[in-house]
């Protein structure tokens, strides 16, 4: 199928005291002479860093300027007049109706499922989509409950968010969904984007409109600090500067900005945690541990990225668990807790621990291997703060390595094939959830009954209508989001592939998944902002629109599937047979004759290679 007209056509570090900021301050150059603007540049920061760690609705005691002093008589009040809520954390806040989002990966399911057992009178809702690092069965603990309802949907569906925050009377909101591995983000950095940023900024635009949120915790990471130095006894507080070093940490910092914001301006009653790395029962294996225990379970060597020296604090999942239940309920609004813990351990200390518990020789196993375009060497938190709240850390390393070794050995198949993640560089697992095998069926019918659940709307036409079902690749695109919004109005099913073109093992494993009847294809490469673009990046054009297009024909005629390709008009130019203004239009059977731009140039050649399938 071609669209679009012919040739002419618009086409698509200084050492600071420990209680102030690390970098907050730099000596102004000896050039500049003027102490004034310093001192209120200076003024700013510490007024931007009192927001990310103090009170977000009430200006700081230092800014002395008349306009800041908050007044006495009066509480502060947000942008379009609405009153910022003044909560007394001498009385224990206490829900009523608590959304959870992302609820079936491996924090928020141990946070869920103690929230559930110790608060039987709380309401509890998850919002899950199922992305391919959750699983139903991370709730089973909680699914009996009477107080816990599962729902299957995207929290950047407004729709769905404003819809459950109205139904549901939401009044508090525990925000964990997001993309949270950091070599997916190497390759993948746009849905990084649109679901750490522009999901959190929907939940958040959900809370100013309906205006019944009392509490918003928004989950995010010790990575927002960026490495902390290998010297420092002290480690980040909650004050120190944001300096992200890679996309995943990036977009996490980028929604807390958002988060901030709307507390600021429309008095939203936000939360911020930043956590040290998690390890326990459930986690999907392309995380550290989880990785080396089923590696060395299956006599495969552990592999370390770069020399191993890269060092990391991790906690039990259980003793988060219990952090984020303390925080939830003696939690101050406006203020940032760091969950962390002081015992570190570098990468390599951890894979010989997890060779000790399997009888191997660390020298023997342990594999070193390319480092990440860029790795922190080190995460190091300030954790007084939440302590200070009563929490503090219950496992000892030794302990709860012990028993998430255990809980693998036991469950080895709880997560089905992973060979994938056990891969030493994984950036290749953006693809659906584990909701595909008929057990996850099963269960998700046991959640989902007399409970709410996303479904495509029931078609009203033939029997035959309802035995189709779609694959569509190109879901960001004009025409894919288009063919998405045509099946739901007929009412058949369908689903956006998740694998890239260029990689053939995601495309099956995209087929295995869906099992569709027919494939669109209606992704490819014509350039940002324009196809002049693809001038200069070639072999990426090459990459998507020729071998792309033709791995997925090649996939789909070995499954025996009708693929529909959505090519250009972009490939015809007016000619003698075919003079401008004339009204004679090309046909489908001729020859592309329009070489002047490379976009054009990949897209006529698939059209003719495509032919031999």
């Amino acid at each position: 199928v071609r669209s679009g007209a012919g040739r002419g056509a618009a086409t698509p570090r200084e050492r600071l005291p420990h209680h102030l900021p690390r970098r907050a301050f730099r000596r102004p150059p000896s050039s500049r002479s003027h102490a004034h603007p310093h001192r209120h540049r200076h003024r700013r920061r510490r007024h931007f860093l009192h927001l990310l760690t103090g009170n977000l609705l009430s200006a700081p005691p230092h800014l002395n300027h008349r306009r800041h002093r908050p007044s006495s008589s009066s509480p502060p009040r947000a942008a379009h007049g609405f009153q910022k809520l003044q909560f007394n954390m001498a009385t224990p806040y206490t829900p009523k109706s608590i959304l959870i989002t992302g609820a079936a990966g491996f924090i928020a399911s141990h946070v869920t499922n103690r929230i559930v057992r110790n608060y039987p009178d709380y309401k509890i809702v998850v919002l899950d989509k199922l992305d391919y690092c959750s699983n139903l069965k991370n709730l089973l603990p909680a699914s009996s409950s009477p107080n816990f309802k599962f729902v299957k949907g995207d929290i950047a569906s407004a729709d769905l968010v404003n819809f459950l925050l109205v139904t549901e009377n939401i009044d508090t909101i525990m925000h964990f969904a997001a993309q949270t591995h950091v070599d997916n983000s190497f390759g993948n950095s746009f849905e990084f984007t649109k679901n750490n940023i522009y999901g959190t900024h929907v939940l958040l635009e959900a809370c100013k409109v309906t205006g019944q949120i009392r509490r918003f915790i928004h989950v995010s990471t010790d990575e927002v600090y960026g490495e902390t130095d290998e010297d420092a006894v002290v480690g980040n507080h909650e004050a120190s500067q944001l300096l992200p070093t890679n996309p995943y940490s990036a977009t996490k910092a980028g929604a807390e900005m958002l988060v901030m914001a709307y507390g600021r301006s429309y008095g939203l009653p936000v939360i911020t945690t930043r956590g040290n790395n998690v390890y326990g029962p459930n986690q999907f294996p392309e995380k550290l541990i989880p990785k080396f225990i089923l590696l060395a379970m299956r006599g495969k060597p552990l592999p370390i990225h770069g020399d191993g020296s890269n060092v990391r604090s991790y906690l039990y999942c259980e003793d988060v668990a219990e952090a984020f239940e303390v925080i939830l309920h003696r939690g101050e609004v406006g203020h940032v807790y760091n969950i962390g813990t002081k015992r570190e351990r570098t990468v390599t200390d951890v894979a010989k621990d997890v060779c000790r518990l399997f009888n191997l020789e660390a020298d023997k196993v342990i594999q070193l291997v390319d480092n990440r375009p860029f790795n922190d060497q080190r995460y190091f938190l300030d954790d007084e703060k939440l302590k200070s709240l009563g929490w503090s850390e219950r496992t000892r390393w030794e302990e709860g390595l012990r028993k998430t070794m255990e809980w693998y050995v036991a469950n080895s198949d709880y997560w089905g094939d992973v060979s994938g993640a056990l891969l030493p560089h994984p950036r290749t697992l953006m693809m659906p959830g584990y909701e595909g095998s008929e057990e996850i069926k099963g269960m998700l019918n046991l959640f989902t009954n007399n409970q709410t659940k996303m479904v495509a709307p029931t078609s009203e036409g033939s029997s035959q209508t309802r035995l189709l079902k779609f694959l569509i690749y190109g879901r960001t695109g004009w025409i894919g989001g288009l063919l998405g919004k045509i099946c739901e109005k007929q009412g058949i099913p369908y689903e956006y592939g998740k694998g890239r073109l260029e990689e053939r093992f995601s495309i099956v494993l995209d087929i295995q998944t869906v099992k569709p009847t027919h494939v669109f294809n209606a992704a490819g490469v014509t350039g940002r902002p324009n196809v002049d673009w693809c001038e200069s990046h070639k072999p990426d054009t090459i990459r998507t629109n020729v071998v792309g297009t033709l791995t997925l024909a090649d996939v789909c005629r070995e499954h025996g599937l009708l693929v529909i390709n959505y090519a250009t008009g972009c490939i015809f130019e007016y000619d003698a047979n075919h003079p401008e203004g004339s009204g004679i239009g090309f046909k489908e059977e001729d020859k592309p004759n329009f070489t002047g731009s490379f976009y054009s140039k990949t897209k006529a050649m698939v059209e003719e290679l495509l032919k031999e399938y």
